[in-house]
């Protein structure tokens, strides 16, 4: 298990933020090996989550190669850059490099990951996805998804071929409709959140909203924040005493 836990504080433009973030990942009870990734950069107030996909080692390559080429993507990009625009070239960086790795190496064949990728400025976050690993916003004790699930069921419920009760038991409800490293471009989508004092962002993989409720979520974060550290410990714990069955990865940020 990676832990990793910070205080940061920020001044930027005369604007100040105070961030507790907390970065863990597990295994879970069923896996022999962790396909997940996770990067805290508070030098760039950068936060990644991935959860890479593929036989043999390539979920796990896939999922750690996003990370770093992310990272490395937007620390050398402009200051002065659009968020928005660093952030998908950063994310397009990423899906080129995973297949041409793949390309090289049969074992890798088909193998990709998916990202959810948080930068903060002063008051303000950009939150970019591809895939089904997701990001939350608690506020006072109201939790909002902000990402939206790229599953092939969900594509299904937003063009109006299925409801979302019968998603709940559709066999490709895990399916993904898009990833990073699996196709010529990753697509992804983008949300801007006003950040309050007292605000908690959540980044997860499956691992852990596949085992734990939006409404466990809610209530461990609110009895915990702003302990960010308690909080991850908390929910990859919940995760795997309701059976583990892949790999848990959570970043906390609680906004002082």
């Amino acid at each position: 298990m990676n832990k990793y836990s910070i205080y940061v504080r920020m001044n930027k433009k005369g604007a100040s933020v105070d961030i507790r973030a907390s970065g863990n990942t597990h295994t879970g009870m069923n896996r022999n090996n962790n396909e997940d990734a996770y990067g805290i950069f508070p030098e760039l107030s950068l936060y990644i989550v991935a959860d890479g996909l593929g036989g043999h080692a390539g979920g796990e390559v896939a999922s750690r190669m996003a990370v770093d080429i992310i990272r490395t993507e937007i620390g050398g990009a402009s200051v002065t850059s659009d968020k928005e625009e660093i952030i998908k070239q950063a994310i397009q960086a990423a899906n080129s490099g995973i297949r041409h790795k793949a390309e090289g190496d049969s074992m890798l064949h088909g193998m990709g990951t998916t990202v959810v990728v948080v930068t903060i400025n002063a008051d303000k976050a950009v939150v970019a996805h591809v895939g089904d690993s997701r990001a939350y916003l608690i506020r006072s004790d109201i939790i909002t998804q902000i990402t939206m699930d790229h599953t092939v069921v969900e594509e299904y419920i937003r063009i109006g071929l299925m409801t979302p009760r019968d998603a709940l038991y559709h066999p490709s409800r895990r399916t993904l409709s898009r990833a990073v490293g699996t196709e010529d471009a990753a697509y992804a989508d983008f949300e801007n959140i006003r950040l309050e004092s007292g605000d908690v962002l959540l980044l997860c993989t499956d691992g852990l909203t596949n085992m734990v409720s939006d409404k466990e979520i809610q209530q461990t974060v609110s009895e915990l924040r702003p302990d960010a550290k308690s909080i991850t410990g908390r929910l990859i714990e919940l995760a795997n005493n309701s059976g583990g069955i892949d790999n848990i990865t959570v970043i906390t940020l609680c906004m002082l």
